[in-house]
């Protein structure tokens, strides 16, 4: 199973279509540390940063995709250079978003000491993630654009309530993620669809004949991924504090530019694209 969206499931006529979790240590040095010295802290550089070179590549891809779509420019985004831009730049989201549940988790935990009422913290950020993602359903539908079922949005809040029970469990998490890509790839391969017009099994990776939408992510397939990046955080970042000794480029630039978008990437995701499509039509590169 693959992600989707409406850029690469299809080519559609020119006209047509349409965590920030908690990481870091930062030292005045940039010799490396062995973590196993450090104590929990608050934001790690490098998880922050990479967050922001995926910001960063959001932005191109939305970009090439709007002036392919509304500009009428000979993009090919389905396949080649395109397709695995914007699939580094999802899957580098999802296990990002998955690394960093883990990192908030045990930031608390280390604070307080004790994991009661931590369980509805993290399912409170999970809630407001798909409440976010709900609201640009609603958009999406009252502007009679292709739908947003279930994007990306969608997938990391309810990836994140999902998680709850596995993190720190760090083998029982991988097991998981990979009956999921299992059951995804089956999926896939026995061709399964809902009958037309029914759109409720979407989340499941199960369409409908001809499903359009503007942004989707089965919810099998890319869970897994998401369960990857709690596999990584339980492992590289165990108790909070980073397990591999990595020199602190945090202070170099361009790493603060970057953690700053890493840091605002839920801001950036949301208002990213009106801001484009406000700019391509004042300077009349494009047009609805």
């Amino acid at each position: 199973m693959t992600q989707k969206t409406a850029a690469v499931q299809r080519e559609l006529p020119e006209k047509n279509r349409g965590n920030n979790g908690p990481d870091r240590p930062q030292t005045d040095s940039a010799e490396a540390v062995p973590a196993v010295t450090t104590s929990p802290v608050n934001r790690f550089w490098e998880v922050d940063s990479w967050r922001g070179v995926a910001i960063i590549t959001m932005v191109i891809f939305h970009l090439v995709f709007d002036l392919r779509n509304f500009g009428g420019m000979p993009f090919v985004l389905h396949e080649g250079f395109w397709f695995y831009f914007q699939r580094f730049t999802a899957i580098s989201f999802i296990t990002l978003a998955g690394v960093s549940v883990v990192l908030s988790y045990n930031r608390a935990l280390s604070r307080t000491g004790t994991a009661d009422g931590l369980t509805w913290k993290v399912a409170r950020r999970g809630l407001h993630i798909l409440g976010i993602g709900l609201i640009l359903s609603l958009v999406m539908r009252i502007a009679v654009l292709p739908p947003i079922d279930f994007g990306v949005l969608h997938l990391i809040g309810t990836s994140i309530i999902c998680s709850i029970p596995l993190l720190n469990r760090r083998w029982l998490t991988l097991a998981v993620a990979a009956v999921l890509y299992a059951l995804s790839y089956l999926l896939q391969y026995l061709n399964v669809q809902a009958p037309a017009g029914v759109s409720w099994l979407v989340p499941l990776g199960i369409e409908p004949p001809g499903y359009y939408y503007s942004d989707y992510f089965p919810f099998p397939h890319w869970f897994a991924v998401f369960l990857i990046g709690v596999f990584v955080g339980t492992v590289f970042y165990e108790g909070g504090a980073r397990k591999l000794p990595l020199p602190n480029f945090g202070e170099i630039f361009p790493f603060p530019v970057l953690q700053f978008l890493g840091r605002h990437s839920l801001v950036i995701y949301v208002i990213h694209q009106p801001v484009l499509i406000g700019i391509l039509l004042l300077t009349g590169t494009i047009s609805l």
